[in-house]
């Protein structure tokens, strides 16, 4: 049976006080002992018993030493297998958003970059075929194109802003 006490706490009984003078003179009768022999006798009994459950006590408190080491080492195993789990997650996402990341094409160096820009119809006109309405044609006219890219440079009549006649 697992002790529950600690018996290094326990002290030695005063086996000589007032309490035990019953039982020395009963154990001094049947064993034919002094006082101070029947003493003795008790207290290397209880020295005897008293070290084999210091012994016992220390032996449960080694064992419940290595199950709790045991188990923090198993705790700490779990921890670690998931943290590299999540971080094998974290890389293999990382690795699929950068497959999808839109990859830059390569470009020449010499070469330049036009100052034109083609006209394009009016963005009410555009918006008017998003919506399956109509729309006249001449919206897409290389005029249409021209006059909405006028429309476009132009402000409100009632704000004041520095503008180039072209």
């Amino acid at each position: 049976m697992a002790l529950v006490v600690d018996p290094n706490l326990e002290m030695v009984p005063d086996f000589a006080g007032n309490l035990y003078a019953g039982i020395r003179a009963d154990l001094g009768a049947a064993t034919n002992q002094t006082g101070e022999e029947v003493v003795a006798r008790l207290t290397e009994t209880w020295n005897a018993d008293h070290n084999a459950r210091v012994v016992e006590w220390n032996q449960d408190r080694e064992a419940e030493a290595r199950v709790l080491a045991e188990a923090e080492r198993a705790r700490t195993a779990q921890e670690n297998e998931e943290r590299t789990q999540r971080e094998a997650e974290t890389e293999r996402e990382r690795t699929e958003a950068e497959k999808k990341k839109p990859k830059m094409n390569g470009f020449e160096h010499a070469s330049s970059v036009g100052d034109y820009l083609t006209p394009r119809p009016a963005q009410y006109a555009i918006q008017k075929l998003t919506n399956f309405e109509y729309v006249e044609l001449w919206y897409f006219s290389p005029e249409g194109c021209k006059d909405a890219l006028k429309s476009s440079r132009s402000v409100a009549d009632n704000d004041m802003s520095i503008t180039e006649d072209r």
